[in-house]
This record gives structure tokens, C-alpha cells and sequence, in this order.
């Protein structure tokens, strides 16, 4: 295809096939999946290839790359500005939409004094009780609908608040075999 970028290719082996359809299985059932590997698994290329196989009209597609600077307000505005308002307090996709939710490098956020990850512990509100707070004056509850999410990172750089990982499918991904990577 046109423009033709080498490094677009994505080459399925029975280990991203296999992936994929955990994502896609448990995504539909559960809402939330974690998957965690070194890097160079192809973690974060199954992923991308899975969101961008949906369709369309059902699915929008939210991606977050987490930093060491990542903040909690980051994470709100990215998620707030792909939402619309459904009624006084209840946020959404457009209508008739689901909107998936990619979660890179989860781990990657900095720690702080009090041993919590800002942006994680965003996400823990949101997963677990499906609201935010309005960052506003007064505080208010914004319910947030028909989110799905999906998660990748790297054993051992941060430890992420095990109350948060409990609410993901977690999946380990290991490096391909040695016959898959002579395939490729």
C-alpha cells in the first residue's frame, strides 16, 4: 500500500495470533487486559495491530504512552477530550461506540514520596468505580460509559499498585521461539 513503510509490517506468528485473540476474547467479556513482557516481545505491535483491525464505527481508539512524566491531569485530559456528554454527569464515546483504551508502558510513571503512582492511581478510580472527579472548583462526579481497556508494560521497573493490577486479565508474553523469529 501507499505510502509503503517497512517497519509497518507485521508479521503473524501462532504467539501474536494467539495474543490477539486473549485480547480480544477477554477485552469483549472483561473490559481489561494487561499484558506484560520484556521488551521486544511485541507487546505494544500486537496491541496496535488488534485497535486498528476494529471497526470504526464502533470502536474509537484512545492511546496513552505513559513517561516518567506522565502526570494524573494528563491522563484526564487525554481521556476527557476523546469523551461527549451524555447527560448532566454521564461521559461517553459517540454514540453507538466503544471506545478502547491502549495503556502503554504502565509502569513507567514516577513514584512519589508517598509510594503511589499519580496517573495509576487515576486509572484505578476509573477502572474500578467508572467515574472522575471534575478537576474543577466544586469536585463533581463525571461517569464515564462503554470504555475498554488494554495495557502493556515491562516487569521491573516500577511496582504497580497490586489493587489496580487485580482489576486487569494479566497475561505474561515471552519472547518468540527461535522457529517463529527464522520465519519471520
Amino acid at each position: 500500500p501507499t505510502p509503503f513503510a517497512f517497519s509497518s509490517i507485521v508479521v503473524p506468528t501462532a504467539d501474536t495470533v494467539r495474543t490477539t485473540w486473549l485480547v480480544d476474547s477477554v477485552a469483549a467479556i472483561r473490559g481489561a487486559v494487561l499484558l506484560v513482557g520484556d521488551s521486544g516481545t511485541a507487546k505494544t505491535t500486537v496491541v496496535t495491530s488488534y485497535l486498528q483491525s476494529r471497526d470504526p464505527d464502533k470502536t474509537s481508539l484512545l492511546t496513552v504512552n505513559m513517561s516518567s512524566r506522565t502526570s494524573s491531569k494528563d491522563v484526564q485530559i487525554a481521556i476527557e477530550d476523546v469523551l461527549e456528554k451524555r447527560t448532566k454527569d454521564t461521559f461517553g464515546p459517540p454514540a453507538g461506540k466503544r471506545l478502547m483504551m491502549f495503556i502503554d508502558d504502565l509502569n513507567m510513571p514516577t513514584v512519589d514520596t508517598y509510594g503511589t503512582q499519580q496517573p495509576v492511581a487515576l486509572l484505578k478510580l476509573l477502572i474500578d468505580k467508572g467515574f472522575l472527579y471534575d478537576r474543577g472548583k466544586e469536585l463533581t462526579i463525571k461517569y464515564i460509559k462503554d470504555m475498554l481497556y488494554v495495557a502493556a508494560m515491562v516487569p521491573g521497573r516500577n511496582d504497580v499498585d497490586p489493587r489496580f493490577v487485580r482489576l486487569f486479565n494479566t497475561f505474561c508474553i515471552t519472547f518468540p521461539p527461535e522457529e517463529s523469529i527464522k520465519k519471520i
